[in-house]
C-alpha cells in the first residue's frame, strides 16, 4: 500500500471517532442527593401567621404536582411527598420548563424561610425591606440551582381521594381528587373560568356536592384557559388543594382537571314533547333537567355542532357550539343529554336548545335504534310544522327538481300532489354531490323551519323509487312579440307561449297609448313623468293604473311555482328613467325583487327594487333586468298577474319597450 494511501486512511479513521452524535442527547444522572426530612415535618415548624427560617441542613424531597404553564400558577411550583405537600416561590417564569409536573426535586431548606399567605403555608425568601412588616418572597432565579436540585421525570402522582366536608389544611398543596360527584352551581355554569378582559381579574366558580357542600375554583386571568367555559354536567374534578382564610380553593391545571360528564344532582328526566311545551315566544334558561332520544341526523349534512334527537312523537335540535363535532353519534343513537343551564330559543323559526360543548354526550348508551317515519304530505308537513319539526317523516310519491346544477348540494324543490318545499342539502353532506333524482320517489328525513320550511335527508337510503307521483314539470314561457306592429293594439296579436299544466295570457297595455311605436316589441308611450335629460333627480311616481300585464293560470288540480323573470329593456331618448314589477300574489303592494344580470354598466337595480337606466341618450336593447320570486310565488292554485310600470319619463312622448320577456317556473 502507497504511504498517502495510509495517510488518507488514518485521518478518515480520525475524522469520524471525532464525530459527535447531535441525536443522541446525554442520559440523565440522578443527582446523588437524599431527603433528610419529609415535607411534613417541614410544615409542622410553622406557627401561623408567624416566619420561620431554616437553619438546619434540611433536605426535603417531593415530586411537582403543580407548575406554571398554564399560567394558573405564577412564579410557585407545588412539591408533594407521600407525606404532604408545599407551595414554593420562585423567581423566573417558565419554571415548568425545568420544573414541570412529574419531576422530582430535592430542596435544600436551610437558609429559606416559611410564612403563609392567608394560612396558605408557603417556603421561599423573606423581604425585610420594611423591618416591621416583613412578607415572603420568591428564591431569586440566579440562587435555585443552590437550593434545588432537579431530579427524574415521569414520575406520577395520584391524587388523594378527599369529600369536600374533609377538606383542611393538612392536605394544602397537594393534588387531590374530589371523590363524590360535583358540579358547577347553577349561577357558575357556562361562565368562562376567569375574567378574559383586559383587566384580567382571578375568579371563583363555586362547586357544590350532590349534598351541598361547597368549594370555590380559583382561576387566574392570566391562565391560558381563562376563556373557557365552565360545564352545566357534573363529575370529578382533580386540583391542587389552596385556602385563602376560611375559603378552600382548588387550583386546577388546565381544563382536563376537570371530568364532569354525567347528569347533574337531582337533574330529572324530562320528555323533549315537555321540555317543547316550554317555549312561549321568549328564551327559556333550563333548570336541572335531562332529556333522552334517538339521533335522526347525520352530521355531515347538519350545520357544525347539531345534533337532532326523537323521543316519542316529538324531536329537537341540540345545537353544542359551532367548533363542536357530532360526528362520533350515528343515526339510530341513543342518548342521553343533561340540559341543565341550556337556553331553549328559536333560531329561524326552528325550536333549539343551545348548551356549552361539555354538554355533548361521552358515547351512546346504546346503537341500532329504529324510529317508524311517519307519513305526511307536504301539505300537512307545512301546515304541522310545529308539531312535526324535528321528527322522522316520509313523504312518499314525490320528485325533485330546481335550484341550478344537478347535484344535491343547496337548495332544491320537492314536490308531491299537495304542494312543495324546500329540500336542503348541506355541501357537507357526503351525497352532497350525487346527482338530484327528478324521478318518482319516497322520501325519509326530517323538517325543520330556517325562515321557511325545509326538508332534509340523512343518506341516499332515504330515497326510494316510487310510481305515483303527479309530474313536476319545469316551464319556460318567452313573450317575442313577433307579431307586434305599430297598429296591433293595445294586445299582442303573437301567439301566446305554452306549458303543461299552466297557461299564459297576451301581453296587454293599460293606461298608456293605443299602438306600439315599434314592431317587434311591446312598446308604449304616454308613461308618468319625473325626469328631466342630464339630472338623476326624480320627482314622478308609478302609477297603478298605468302598466303593461301577462296573467299566468295553472290548470284544474295543478300548482305552480314562479322561479325567474327576465326581459330586455329598450328606451326613446326621453323614455322612461325607471321601471319595477309587481304581483297580485301581495295585490301589487310591492316591487318584486330586481337585480341586473348578466351586469350592465348603463342599468342598475336600487335598494327599493326599482330599476333605473343611465341618463344618457340610450336608445338600444339592453339586457340584464332580471327578477327573483320568493317563497310567496311557490304552491300557487289561482291566476297570478304580473305587472310591468314604467314611470319617470322625460316626455310624454317618450317610450318604454320590453322584449323577449322569459318566465321560468315548475307546475305539479
Amino acid at each position: 500500500m502507497k504511504r498517502g494511501s495510509i495517510y488518507l486512511l488514518f485521518a478518515a479513521i480520525l475524522f469520524y471517532s471525532c464525530v459527535r452524535k447531535f441525536d443522541e442527547p446525554p442520559a440523565f444522572i440522578q443527582p446523588d442527593i437524599a431527603a433528610t426530612s419529609s415535607i411534613k415535618a417541614l410544615r409542622a415548624l410553622h406557627s401561623m401567621g408567624g416566619f420561620e427560617k431554616i437553619n438546619s441542613d434540611m433536605i426535603i424531597s417531593g415530586i411537582v404536582v403543580g407548575d406554571d404553564k398554564s399560567g394558573n400558577l405564577y412564579k410557585q411550583i407545588c412539591v408533594q411527598d407521600s407525606t404532604a405537600g408545599i407551595t414554593v416561590n420562585l423567581g423566573g417564569n417558565n419554571l415548568y420548563v425545568d420544573y414541570p409536573v412529574g419531576r422530582q426535586v430535592f430542596i435544600k431548606c436551610k437558609g429559606l424561610w416559611l410564612s403563609d399567605n392567608n394560612r396558605m403555608i408557603e417556603l421561599g425568601m423573606i423581604d425585610s425591606t420594611m423591618p416591621a412588616s416583613p412578607s415572603l418572597s420568591s428564591i431569586p432565579s440566579t440562587l435555585l440551582d443552590s437550593f434545588l436540585v432537579k431530579g427524574n421525570f415521569g414520575n406520577t402522582v395520584s391524587p388523594k381521594l378527599i369529600s369536600i366536608n374533609q377538606l383542611n389544611d393538612s392536605i394544602q398543596s397537594m393534588l387531590i381528587q374530589i371523590k363524590d360527584s360535583v358540579q358547577f352551581v347553577a349561577s357558575d355554569t357556562a361562565l368562562t373560568y376567569a375574567d378574559v378582559s383586559a383587566a384580567k381579574a382571578s375568579v371563583n366558580r363555586t362547586i357544590s356536592d350532590c349534598n351541598g357542600n361547597k368549594a370555590v375554583v380559583y382561576t387566574s386571568g392570566y391562565a391560558n384557559f381563562a376563556a373557557v367555559k365552565t360545564p352545566s354536567s357534573k363529575g370529578i374534578i382533580n386540583a391542587l388543594y389552596f385556602v385563602y382564610k376560611t375559603t378552600p380553593e382548588l387550583i386546577i391545571r388546565d381544563t382536563s382537571d376537570v371530568k364532569f360528564f354525567a347528569a347533574r344532582c337531582n337533574a330529572a328526566p324530562v320528555s323533549i314533547s315537555a321540555i317543547r311545551s316550554f317555549y312561549n315566544g321568549v328564551d327559556v334558561l333550563l333548570g336541572a333537567m335531562t332529556i333522552k332520544g334517538i339521533v335522526i341526523s347525520n352530521a355531515t349534512n347538519i350545520a357544525a355542532g347539531n345534533m337532532i334527537i326523537q323521543d316519542g312523537n316529538s324531536g329537537i335540535d341540540l345545537y353544542f357550539g359551532n367548533s363542536t363535532s357530532t360526528s362520533k353519534f350515528n343515526v339510530g343513537d341513543s342518548v342521553f343529554v343533561d340540559v341543565t343551564g341550556g337556553t331553549l330559543t328559536s333560531y329561524k323559526g326552528m325550536l333549539e336548545i343551545n348548551l356549552p360543548a361539555t354538554a355533548l354526550p361521552t358515547a351512546a348508551i346504546a346503537t341500532g335504534k329504529n324510529i317508524v317515519a311517519n307519513v305526511v304530505t307536504i301539505a300537512q308537513l307545512i301546515n304541522n310544522i310545529s308539531t312535526l319539526e324535528n321528527t322522522l317523516l316520509q313523504i312518499n310519491n314525490a320528485s325533485a327538481s330546481g335550484g341550478s346544477g344537478t347535484s344535491f348540494s343547496g337548495n332544491k324543490t320537492l314536490a308531491d300532489a299537495s304542494g312543495s318545499t324546500t329540500l336542503y342539502t348541506s355541501f357537507t353532506a357526503n351525497f352532497a354531490g350525487n346527482v338530484l333524482p327528478i324521478t318518482c320517489n319516497n322520501w325519509t328525513g326530517y323538517a325543520n323551519m330556517y325562515n321557511t320550511v325545509q326538508f332534509q335527508i340523512r343518506n341516499m337510503s332515504d330515497v326510494i323509487s316510487s310510481t305515483g307521483c303527479v309530474a313536476n314539470k319545469n316551464f319556460t314561457a318567452t313573450y317575442n312579440f313577433t307579431s307586434v306592429t305599430t297598429t296591433s293594439g293595445t294586445t299582442d296579436p303573437t301567439t301566446v307561449p305554452t306549458a303543461q299544466n299552466v297557461s299564459f295570457s297576451a301581453f296587454a297595455a293599460v293606461g298608456v297609448g293605443s299602438n306600439s311605436s315599434a314592431a317587434g316589441r311591446f312598446s308604449f308611450s304616454g308613461w308618468p313623468l319625473g325626469a328631466t335629460n342630464g339630472s338623476n333627480n326624480f320627482t314622478g311616481n308609478l302609477s297603478a293604473t298605468q302598466y303593461y300585464e301577462i296573467i299566468i293560470t295553472p290548470s284544474s288540480g295543478y300548482q305552480f311555482d314562479l322561479n325567474s323573470l327576465t326581459f330586455i329593456l329598450q328606451r326613446s331618448s326621453t323614455g322612461v328613467r325607471q321601471w319595477a314589477v309587481r304581483s297580485s300574489v301581495d295585490n301589487f303592494a310591492s316591487n318584486l325583487t330586481a337585480s341586473i344580470n348578466p351586469a350592465n354598466n348603463l342599468l342598475m337595480a336600487n335598494s327599493n327594487n326599482i330599476f333605473q337606466i343611465a341618463d344618457r341618450a340610450t336608445t338600444t336593447a339592453q339586457t340584464g333586468c332580471s327578477i327573483a320570486f320568493g317563497a310567496n310565488h311557490k304552491n300557487l292554485t289561482v291566476p297570478v298577474k304580473l305587472r310591468f310600470y314604467g314611470f319617470n319619463a322625460e316626455t310624454n312622448a317618450g317610450t318604454f319597450s320590453l322584449n323577449n320577456v322569459t318566465v321560468n317556473g315548475n307546475t305539479h
